[in-house]
């Protein structure tokens, strides 16, 4: 120990051996605090996707109920040449003749990357129908119908399957599936 002691007031330096020994130690210690710092970072950007896409199938799950509590339809069909339903709400009054028609869409933007939801409007007057922005990509998704009738529907299952996708800032891929399923 008095050795150790003697060559510390010395202030000679340190040996070559002790040099390395000590670099090697600082080296390894700085490599895991960059791999500690870099996984984080990485998990930090994968959960911040994966909750924004999270979001936006709330959003939507959220747009289709809202509409289709609000509306009451009394049948259901689906859209032949979309994908899409349409809700068609015909009143128990035999006095009233007015029927009242909403659709749910889910549409790509003409010359756009940008995927639509196109809730309610006439199937006649497209503007009063009222688009939700999606920044993932929609690609893959459908809402469709599972009844016993062919094409009108008065209750059953409404299917819906989102694929939703979303590039990250490194631009990986990463995708949400979700099913959901509302009677009616």
């Amino acid at each position: 120990m008095n050795q150790f002691v003697r060559r510390m007031r010395d202030q000679n330096g340190f040996t070559l051996i002790e040099l390395i020994a000590s670099l090697s130690l600082l080296s390894l210690v700085m490599g895991t605090i960059y791999a500690v710092i870099t996984f984080g970072f990485t998990s930090y950007n994968k959960v911040t996707v994966e909750n924004a896409l999270r979001d936006e199938a709330d959003i939507i799950m959220s747009s289709v109920m809202t509409e289709l509590y609000t509306l009451g339809p009394s049948t259901i069909k689906s859209i032949p040449n979309q994908e899409g339903i349409e809700l068609i709400r015909q009143p128990l009054d035999s006095k009233i003749t007015e029927t009242t028609k909403s659709q749910i869409i889910i549409n790509r933007e003409s010359g756009s990357q940008k995927d639509i939801l196109l809730i309610g409007g006439n199937p006649l007057d497209p503007t009063g129908q009222r688009a939700i922005h999606i920044d993932a990509n929609l690609t893959g998704s459908t809402i469709r119908l599972e009844c016993g009738g062919i094409q009108d529907c008065h209750s059953g299952l409404i299917v819906i399957n989102l694929q939703l996708a979303q590039d990250d800032k490194k631009g990986i891929s990463h995708t949400l599936n979700m099913q959901s399923r509302f009677g009616f």
